[in-house]
């Protein structure tokens, strides 16, 4: 069987001679958390051996932690990562404003005089912005989602999301963040700041479809559930989705009982 070409995200710093002060984006799946890969499978432990159903619904009801959830796994490590080119330094002044720095010679943050946007909760009201210092680029028909890395509510900041036609200008512009009010400390270089996930642009319409065929399929994919004790849905729905970078082979690998995809300069 052939090998499906992948298709392209392009980087293009935006300006040349940087002699690595720049730090072009990254697989997403290169920057799972610690706090993730240290998770237990089933409830605190990685043995299966004494598990029992614990609802009426029977599978997947017993005590599976988030470790086992593929649709956050994906969400988690989908796409590719904007990071840090340099270490931020964030410091409280004697008014309890910010104060934010960083030592190289790039523009990384800067902020704006106005606040339009609700300010998250537990955020200062100070509207930053991530300064982009790369440009990118998608096949034609494609767009790009820019969020905050997604399940990362771990971070001291939180990004703000929007969509840009990639494909006929993936301008590098500055993404709006705000600042955790509780976090004093360095956010180390190369920490993900927001994910860049590819999508095919397509026109959709709702439908509501209320019959007793389409129920009746859905209650049996529901009920298929019971044949497994866990992972009914990672055996028969879970695809592997593969975002991996130019002139690196992807390949699979081991973790924690688990078998990912991942590009292998990671390994």
């Amino acid at each position: 069987m052939a090998i499906e070409e992948p298709l392209k995200i392009k980087f293009i710093p935006a300006f040349t001679g940087h002699d690595g002060r720049l730090t072009a984006p990254v697989p997403a799946v290169s920057k799972v958390p610690e706090w993730y890969r240290s998770l237990a499978r089933f409830d605190k432990s990685n043995d299966d051996m004494y598990l029992g159903v614990k609802n009426n619904i029977g599978a997947d009801g017993a005590l599976v932690a988030t470790k086992m959830c593929m649709p956050f796994f994906d969400a988690l490590t989908g796409g590719y990562h904007y990071v840090l080119e340099d270490d931020v330094y964030v410091d409280i002044d004697k008014d309890g404003r910010p104060i934010v720095s960083w030592a190289g010679d790039v523009m990384m943050i800067d902020k704006r005089p106005t606040i339009e946007l609700p300010v998250p909760d537990n955020c200062h009201p100070i509207h930053y912005g991530w300064r982009m210092n790369w440009y990118y680029e998608t096949p034609p028909g494609y767009s790009v989602l820019i969020t905050h890395p997604m399940n990362r509510f771990d971070l001291p900041f939180y990004t703000m999301s929007g969509i840009v036609e990639s494909d006929i200008w993936g301008l590098p512009v500055f993404t709006a963040f705000f600042l955790k009010r509780n976090f004093i400390g360095v956010i180390p270089k190369g920490t993900p700041i927001f994910q860049i996930i590819p999508f095919k642009r397509d026109s959709w319409e709702l439908e509501e479809s209320e019959t007793e065929e389409e129920l009746d399929k859905h209650e049996l994919m529901a009920e298929n559930r019971r044949s497994k004790l866990y992972g009914y849905y990672k055996e028969t729905a879970w695809i592997k989705k593969k975002f991996g970078l130019k002139g690196k082979n992807f390949k699979d690998i081991l973790h924690d009982d688990e078998w990912y995809w991942c590009s292998n300069i990671f390994i």
